[in-house]
């Protein structure tokens, strides 16, 4: 009975030690900027890309307008309707870019040096600030 409750203990202690650990969720502001700019990037690639599109398919159907036989005048339409939906999933990356951007402004309390008139010539002292600061 003994040597089953060691070898028990002995058990939990070894699921304990392979178990998953919970990571992280605290980033960085270096993180928070990083991911910024990868979401803006991304954003301006599916914005761009979906205007892009769209042009070739405007100026597509525009050419093939008036042979209805041939069947470019459907894939210039399907380019017509997929562009826009294209630029428009580059919305929800530049909302994240934004709420990311802000995170990573960070209040803090410096000090920063003032000139101060003391008979007759300026004397450099430090004053206590709040700043903000916001990088993108």
């Amino acid at each position: 009975m003994k040597k089953t409750l060691i070898f028990l203990i002995l058990l939990l202690f070894t699921a304990k030690g392979f178990s998953q650990t919970i990571p992280s969720t605290e980033f960085s502001k270096e993180d928070y900027l990083q991911k910024s700019k990868t979401q803006k990037t991304t954003g301006w690639v599916f914005l761009s890309a979906g205007v892009a599109i769209t042009i070739v398919g405007v100026i597509g159907f525009s050419n093939t307008y008036d042979d209805w036989s041939d069947n470019s005048t459907d894939t210039y339409g399907v380019l017509i309707l997929s562009g826009p939906l294209i630029a428009l999933g580059s919305i929800p990356f530049f909302i994240s870019s934004g709420s990311n951007a802000r995170k990573a402004a960070t209040l803090s309390l410096n000090y920063q040096p003032i000139l101060i008139p003391n008979q007759g010539s300026l004397v450099q002292s430090s004053q206590p600030s709040l700043s903000i600061a916001i990088t993108f």
